[in-house]
């Protein structure tokens, strides 16, 4: 686990704001956990004043008003010249109004003030909040890229049964070689009526490059947004019923040459 990071980071920097990518409940316990132990419990020792924002009432988010009072009651208050760490257990709780304030505060973080919020989901998270936090991510099993998408390949077959593994296999390795020409002479297997899974397979691959490139902001950044306007794309395609696969193979194309620019 990186919180470690976290922690010599607070202890050599003057503030800063991190998000912290979580994949499951028990991470995100146990990130819990060892925060409150370390900032709070031990605050003493490390100087430190610990403040998590909770949900106050049954909405399940995070208002304005929440964020207006952290900023007048917590973050001007500093009696004892401590770090301050603002903790937040998952960003998604925030609504509009709530980031709009928060991104105020982030702009210009007060000396000797921590922002650490946690996310199961990155896609959901602003572009405002990831232009501006520093990401880390929890160190998990993945270890092989070749044997994880290997592991998605035996997935998607599982999935579509109907589609022999020939046909599978032919659409998803040159995601994995990165093949443009394979890849193009795949696509002429599906038709119109089909389509919807390379689409899948493409927003399969591109979660994956996602979670693998969190350490690499420029094409992190980069796939987010390919994700977002693959989605728009995608649905305004289906609703008018005018999907063909020289969609997927122009975002083929875009994946394809910024991996390789930014890369793998």
């Amino acid at each position: 686990m990186q919180i470690d990071k976290v922690i010599s980071f607070i202890r050599s920097q003057k503030n800063g704001f991190f998000l912290i990518e979580v994949r499951t409940d028990i991470q995100l316990e146990a990130i819990e956990n060892t925060l409150k132990d370390i900032f709070f419990e031990k605050q003493y020792e490390i100087d430190t004043s610990f403040f998590s924002i909770k949900p106050e009432d049954a909405s399940k988010s995070i208002s304005i008003e929440q964020i207006r009072k952290l900023k007048k009651e917590f973050l001007h208050t500093n009696v004892l010249d401590l770090h301050k760490i603002i903790y937040l257990s998952e960003i998604n709780l925030l609504n509009n109004n709530s980031i709009n304030a928060l991104l105020k505060i982030i702009e210009e973080v007060p000396q000797k003030t921590f922002f650490i919020f946690c996310s199961q989901n990155l896609l959901k998270v602003p572009d405002t909040i990831l232009s501006r936090a520093r990401i880390i991510r929890i160190e998990e099993t993945i270890s092989n890229v070749t044997n994880n998408l290997q592991d998605l390949l035996n997935s998607t077959i599982n999935q579509n049964q109907n589609i022999s593994d020939d046909i599978i296999t032919s659409i998803v390795d040159p995601f994995i070689s990165l093949k443009a020409s394979d890849f193009f002479e795949s696509l002429k297997l599906f038709d119109k009526n089909n389509l919807k899974i390379p689409s899948e397979i493409f927003l399969k691959i591109l979660s994956f490059y996602l979670n693998q490139s969190l350490n690499n902001q420029k094409l992190f950044k980069y796939l987010i947004k390919l994700h977002s306007d693959f989605i728009y794309d995608l649905d305004e395609s289906i609703k008018f019923n005018t999907l063909t696969n020289d969609l997927i193979a122009i975002y083929f194309t875009r994946l394809n040459s910024n991996l390789i620019k930014y890369g793998k």
